[in-house]
């Protein structure tokens, strides 16, 4: 005995050391979140680890029973990829191994039962389409067909595929193709973006690096030239040695463009989060952002991406929300720098650029081009008109505009005007155009721009199905009344180019001397040759730098120093922004005194002493001259130091003294900190000033201020040294503006902010707490008061036996008006279908539903935004718990064990935004008490399960509820819709073949629509039926199924409006390892009814059938057909009475597996 167990021990330990070494892989964020495969190998649970590319690991399942792992994500936290890492066994437990059979010894009169576990498929081999041992290789391609006798032939395609490894001696590949026909930009609620289409293909090794598909493209070595592109096409670096102990770098690319660069200041109002609208350089509305190209700076600060840092973005809404982390105030100053979808033209960028140094000297080279192709507009063609106008205007490109008229053949399915002409009271023509179905006089199709009110003749007049109709407003004394006119803005064909050439010089082991030269060319009208004169441009910098040099008289202490001249001509112009983000609001310029085109001469010095962060000194003097209308001086100094171990003093100064014009600007701004470093506390006080005036120098009167105030600031932390962290402070501001040439006090508000982490073993908490109180001092408003709040916690109690996450959010936002209209799905993938319940040809909104049938999934709803912004305030909360009995408990008997068999999975999302001003009503993230006409928009969903005796191959049952209520807000008014589910399934399995299930329902379906009056309705109803299966053996199962389901519109007063379904099904399964899987269901479904059939309510009472007999079917075969190739057959059909055909569908898709 004693030598078994020893072999049993041994056996173990040596299955643990022969194990291989930690497994690393990266997978697809998608790809994890749904239990996957991991090896066939067990691994050991305790080794695995899934971090992503920051270092967060995330929590995770694993099933050891099919060796499968499923990551568990926090919602809106998702980044694009993880590296799970783990270590297996080295044996197989799921084979039988033996050096000998019992059959010697096998008694045939004895009784026993067989006990052994049944082999399981070997899953060792991977299949792959290509195999391959030294590359990598992860995803698949998919080609599909869709055809029926009701709709018409669509292709469908998606491609995701992920390479690493070697493809030859020295020479690797590294690539990502990802392709998923999703016509819109990732969500922008986390640090990592995971784009749904992107092809990136890169050849590399020590030596050189070559990058084919969607590039990003930034600057090496310049001083002027900046930029970061989003673009598709190629780009080469190498890397070499030259003669005489040079080293050489060379890059060049030619590619493109996806987007335009803008920099825009975003307007913000007091306390509100968001969303705030981003709109292009020259006022576009409703562009599209390119994903992962946004920079955001609040006060000049650089801020974090991700829905549990700084903010998150809407790249397809161009929305910008900041997080319960920030504070927005009406002092706030918010820039945005981005690329946005602007593809009027073919957009080439080239460019190439080389570096090359030998330890002493550096010198570089850079060139830069992005040229528009005039001959290649992508969405319009020009006509012999419009060119001329193009190029008469020259630079002035606002002032090519046109009406944007277009005369078509009728289409019902488009929005299309009728031209009038008529004559008005004073006796003059007028020509126009209105909204007109008829299909002898609705043949223009228009185009519509928003320009401001009182400076467009048309006005939106209401929302179709398809898009937006606008009417006329006739002029009253000349002056339009409307704002959106029919003049759009031809686009003009532009480019830019920059050459830069520049060297590094090494005096010795701390100076260096630098200077580039830079030639910059902008032509903003290709078209025309006027203006030509100003297209060129130069800028120059030269400057010397010390480093690093010891201080003889302060010991410890290193001396830094730099002085630097700058020259830039008038017309010098730069790719993108390549100053500090607040370098020109810091000189007192705005953007209007930007556009002037002015030479630029600038000189700045400073010197350093530092020993640490904490003992520190730094002076600079800087020089402006702009053309001779402003000329500057800017000091500032920066003095850290500390008073013996415990007290540390940081001090920031700056000033400046500039004048523009008629202008004197004097600016002085002061940040003092002071704090105590205790072993657990650390007061601290701060008192910050910015004092900004810009008098008129003739009478001396105040006429502006970028920002005047002074802030008294205590605050106390935690020491860094502690397990834990938080910070609480409190500071007193009082805000200054200029009034009647004087300045006079403003406002004065009260902040405190709280914000706590902390860790334990089992349980990890965050959370940040900020108020706010503004009282304004000139003019008689009420006292505004902004809440802000984070808390985040995850734990679990009692050995794991009750598992929570809980995030908790409140704040000020405002809440969108969208308009919706549908559009015919590309490739028959949608999600609505048009039935016209009038029969007068035309689509209309209440005409649209969410469609059941495939077949009628041909529509897309789209969410058009508008200008109109409600200010509300919001509330979010997410909890999950999961929770059951310890499993000590079972063996325990009684009252006990019978506990143990229940258990309970459940969740809460409610993201509610209100207009109710009740402190209860604003931090409360339930719905009870609140009127709901004070509720802009809810999305609120409750999911329970209560399950008892789960673990059971026997018997068991669960209960689960389904609440979803959704409110949005449209232009037309409000629409609510309202889902709740109770659902009780039981289950007995007679044997180990014959299941029986028992189904119920009650549930309630309400939807209610301020413009819709047919949308409006309340249903009741039920289910109950039986469902019998039986499975002899691993490969077949068949299935039987009735079901009995009863409606009631409880809102209908007229009469009793009831539908009655009797569902009679049968589902067929049949698979064979993994090479075949055939499914097939039959079902018959009878429906009395008794109310309107083209109704939006007897759409959902008739599940979107017909009254009588209905029958559908569907079979589906998946095969095998070769080493990592799939097929898949879908065949569907429906036969409803009162249809004048059978509806057939077919579908065929082949996988390639990598």
């Amino acid at each position: 005995m004693r030598l078994r167990f020893f072999f049993l021990i041994s056996f173990f330990v040596l299955a643990w050391e022969s194990q291989a070494q930690e497994k690393c892989r990266w997978f697809p964020s998608a790809e994890v979140e749904k239990a996957f495969y991991l090896d066939s190998l067990i691994a050991i649970e305790e080794s695995i680890r899934v971090k992503d590319k920051n270092g967060i690991f995330y929590p995770f399942t694993y099933y050891s029973a099919n060796k499968s792992l499923q990551v568990l994500f926090e919602e809106g936290g998702k980044p694009d990829s993880v590296q799970v890492c783990y270590q297996t066994l080295g044996v197989r437990l799921d084979r039988t191994f033996a050096r000998r059979t019992l059959l010697a010894d096998y008694d045939s009169t004895a009784i026993f039962k067989d006990t052994r576990v049944q082999k399981l498929p070997d899953f060792d081999i991977r299949e792959e389409l290509f195999p391959s041992t030294n590359l990598y290789k992860t995803g698949s391609l998919t080609r599909g067909v869709s055809f029926g006798n009701t709709q018409n032939v669509f292709v469908n395609s998606a491609l995701s595929l992920q390479l690493d490894g070697e493809i030859g001696e020295n020479l690797k590949i590294r690539a990502s193709i990802t392709d998923q026909n999703v016509p819109f930009q990732p969500e922008g609620n986390t640090q990592q973006i995971q784009d749904f289409d992107n092809v990136l293909i890169e050849l590399y090794n020590d030596d050189f690096s070559l990058a084919a598909g969607d590039v990003v493209l930034q600057q090496r070595q310049s001083e002027f030239l900046r930029y970061y592109k989003n673009v598709q096409g190629l780009q080469l670096t190498t890397k070499y040695k030259v003669k005489n102990g040079w080293e050489a770098s060379t890059q060049g690319f030619a590619s493109v463009a996806k987007g335009k660069f803008a920099s825009i200041q975003v307007p913000i109002l007091e306390g509100v989060l968001g969303p705030y609208r981003l709109n292009g350089p020259q006022g576009e509305k409703f562009v599209i952002i390119m994903a992962n190209s946004e920079r955001v700076f609040l006060d000049g600060k650089q801020l974090q991406r991700g829905f549990n840092a700084d903010y998150v973005i809407d790249y397809n809404q161009a929305e910008i929300t900041f997080t319960p982390k920030v504070l927005i105030t009406q002092y706030s100053r918010v820039r945005v720098d981005f690329e946005y979808a602007e593809r009027n033209y073919s957009r080439l960028i080239l460019g190439a650029n080389h570096l090359q140094t030998n330890g002493k000297v550096d010198f570089y080279l850079n060139y830069y081009q992005e040229k528009d192709n005039r001959n290649r507009p992508l969405f319009t063609d020009f006509t012999q008109e419009e060119l001329v106008l193009l190029a008469s205007v020259g630079d002035q490109t606002q002032n090519a505009t046109i009406p944007r008229i277009d005369s078509i053949a009728f289409d019902p399915t488009r929005i299309l005007y009728e031209k009038i002409s008529e004559v008005d009271n004073q006796g003059n023509l007028l020509v126009f155009y209105r909204y007109s179905t008829d299909p002898e006089k609705a043949h223009f199709a228009l185009s519509f721009s928003q320009v401001g009110a009182g400076l467009g003749d048309y006005k939106k007049s209401r929302q179709l199905a398809n898009g937006t109709v606008f009417e006329y407003v006739p002029k009253i004394n000349g002056q339009s009344q409307g704002d959106y006119s029919i003049l759009t803005q031809l686009p003009a064909p532009d480019s830019k180019r920059m050459l830069t050439g520049g060297t590094r010089i090494k005096l010795g082991e701390h100076e260096k001397v630098y200077t580039e030269l830079a030639l910059s060319s902008r032509d903003k009208n290709l078209f025309s040759e006027l203006d030509n004169e100003d297209n060129q441009g130069l800028g120059w910098k030269l400057g010397i730098q010390s480093e690093n040099r010891e201080v003889g008289w302060l010991k410890g202490y290193r001396f830094k120093g730099q002085t630097e001249f700058e020259y830039n001509s008038t017309n010098f112009n730069f790719i993108d922004r390549f100053r500090y983000i607040e370098f020109d609001r810091d000189w007192g310029l705005n953007v209007e005194d930007l556009q002037k085109a002015a030479a630029e001469r600038l000189f700045w010095t400073q010197v350093a002493l530092e020993k640490d962060a904490s003992n520190r000194f730094q002076y600079r003097l800087y020089l402006r001259n702009r053309a001779e209308k402003l000329t500057g001086t800017q000091h500032a100094a920066t003095w850290n130091t500390e008073l013996g171990k415990r007290f540390r003093i940081t001090q920031d100064f700056f000033s400046l003294n500039s004048d523009k014009d008629t202008l004197a600007n004097q600016w002085l701004r002061y940040l003092g900190n002071v704090s105590y470093q205790s072993k657990i506390f650390v007061p601290g006080y701060q008192f910050s000033l910015d004092q900004n005036e810009v008098r008129n120098s003739k009478n001396d009167s105040v006429i502006s201020t970028a920002m005047n105030f002074k802030e008294h600031l205590v605050y106390l932390k935690s020491n860094d040294t502690l397990n834990f962290s938080f910070v609480a402070d409190a500071a007193w501001r009082r805000d200054r503006l200029p009034i009647s040439g004087n300045l006079l006090d403003n406002t004065q508000a009260f902040t405190s902010n709280f914000s706590l982490r902390k860790q334990w073993q089992n349980h990890n908490l965050t959370g940040t707490f900020t108020y706010r109180e503004l009282e304004y001092l000139q003019r008689e408003l009420p006292q505004e008061l902004t809440l802000l709040s984070k808390v985040d916690y995850s734990g679990a109690l009692g050995k794991n036996l009750i598992r929570n996450e809980i995030s908790y959010a409140i704040g000020n936002g405002q809440e969108l008006q969208r308009e919706f209209i549908f559009l015919p799905a590309p490739n028959g993938d949608g999600t609505h279908t048009w039935r016209d319940d009038n029969g007068d040809g035309i689509q209309q909104l209440n005409e649209f539903y969410l469609a059941i049938n495939p077949e009628e999934k041909l529509y897309i709803k789209i969410f058009v935004p508008t200008d109109t912004y409600v200010q509300a305030y919001t509330t979010l909360l997410n909890y999950r718990i999961q929770a059951r009995f310890p499993d000590s408990w079972k063996q325990s008997g009684g009252l006990k064990a019978f506990m143990h068999k229940f258990s309970n999975t459940s969740s809460l999302s409610v993201e509610k935004k209100v207009t109710s001003d009740e402190f209860g009503d604003r931090i409360n993230p339930f719905i009870g008490g609140i009127d709901r006409d004070q509720i802009l928009s809810l999305r609120q969903i409750i999911r329970t399960s209560f399950f008892f005796n789960r673990a059971s191959a026997v018997y068991g049952f669960d209960l689960s509820l389904f609440d979803s209520q959704l409110k949005q807000l449209l232009s037309g008014g409000s629409e609510d819709q309202i889902q709740q589910d109770w659902r009780l399934n039981n289950r007995y399995n007679f044997n180990s073949s014959t299941t029986l299930r028992l189904l119920g329902a009650i549930g309630k379906r309400v939807s209610a629509s301020d413009f819709l009056e047919n949308r409006n309705y309340t249903l009741d109803q039920f289910t109950l039926g039986p469902e019998l299966a039986w499975q002899p053996n691993p490969y077949f199962r068949i299935t039987g199924t009735y079901s009995f389901t009863g409606k009631e519109n409880i809102e209908n007063v007229e009469f009793e409006e009831k539908s009655l379904l009797h569902q009679i099904g049968m589902d067929v399964r049949y698979a064979k390892a993994i090479k075949t899987t055939l499914t097939g269901n039959l079902k018959l479904i009878q429906i009395d009814y008794n109310g309107q059939v083209n109704s939006p309510v007897g759409y959902e009472m008739l599940q979107a059938l017909t009254p009588g007999t209905n029958i559908t079917w569907t079979l589906n075969w998946l095969q095998k057909i070769g080493e990592g190739l799939q097929l898949n057959l879908v065949y569907e059909g429906r036969n409803s009475e009162g249809l004048d055909r059978v509806v057939h569908i077919g579908r065929m898709q082949v996988s390639a597996l990598f």
